[in-house]
């Protein structure tokens, strides 16, 4: 395979979908992050109440009472940021990621390297931020290293990989979540397999992880569960690196 040429100009309009809802302090501090590294087309997907439409029409009102209704919602507004990215650009790869992140400094020359790996890998999605309260070595058996590039490992990862705080999908792969993953499958698969993000847009395809990871998310959740605060803190004190994020 030949060797793929990332450039500057195409690094900082890579197209980079922002999930975020009613919080304008998140929006202003990720805005101001990806700004200083240069990156032009960051994309606000508009927020997806549990009132819409696409949520409330569903007829049986006995499966309509069972709706994680803002589960559903988040879901949709990576739906939309997707077929956005399907439809109205065209790039092969965009980045979506959640308001809540910090990022590396050096992110703008670490995709030089990480979007040609991601052809060379043939991969569908492969995970830039995401919760895990441990380090990863070669010798843990559940996850395999399939590549090493500049610094980085790329490894497949079990089911039990959670989050989704950055992503990077394909062209390809975002045809076939938009055309796989719908509405009716999410009332069809209701009672075994939770419409999503990381239940669905990471645990399909081919997928892989990068690690060190290059997003980490803030540590602090505001859903109130205190074992959730925990888990989320331990995997901020494990992952992020002074000095490397801003």
């Amino acid at each position: 395979m030949s060797e793929i040429i990332i450039d500057d100009e195409k690094i900082n309009n890579i197209p980079i979908y922002v999930i975020s809802f009613k919080n304008p302090e998140r929006k202003k501090r990720i805005l101001e992050r990806f700004n200083k590294l240069n990156f032009k087309k960051v994309i606000f997907t508009p927020e997806v109440y549990i009132t819409d439409n696409r949520i409330t029409s569903f007829s049986n009102r006995e499966k309509y009472d069972r709706i994680e209704k803002r589960t559903w919602s988040i879901m949709l507004q990576h739906l939309d940021s997707i077929r956005d990215f399907y439809l109205n650009t065209e790039y092969d790869v965009c980045i979506i990621c959640e308001d809540d992140i910090t990022i590396s400094k050096e992110l703008n020359h670490e995709l030089k390297n990480i979007i040609p790996n991601f052809y060379k890998l043939k991969l569908d999605v492969l995970m830039l931020g995401y919760l895990i309260p441990f380090k990863i070595y070669n010798s843990n058996p559940y996850f395999k290293q399939i590549h090493f590039s500049d610094n980085y490992s790329y490894y497949t990862y079990p089911n039990d990989i959670w989050g989704s705080q950055m992503y990077m999908i394909s062209r390809d792969y975002a045809k076939i979540i938009l055309e796989s993953f719908t509405l009716d499958y999410a009332y069809d698969n209701m009672d075994d397999k939770p419409f999503s993000s990381d239940w669905v847009i990471t645990k399909n395809g081919n997928r892989a992880l990068i690690y060190p990871m290059i997003a980490v998310e803030e540590g602090i959740n505001i859903s109130g569960d205190y074992y959730q605060e925990i888990f989320h803190k331990k995997c901020y004190d494990v992952n992020y690196v002074s000095g490397k994020f801003i």
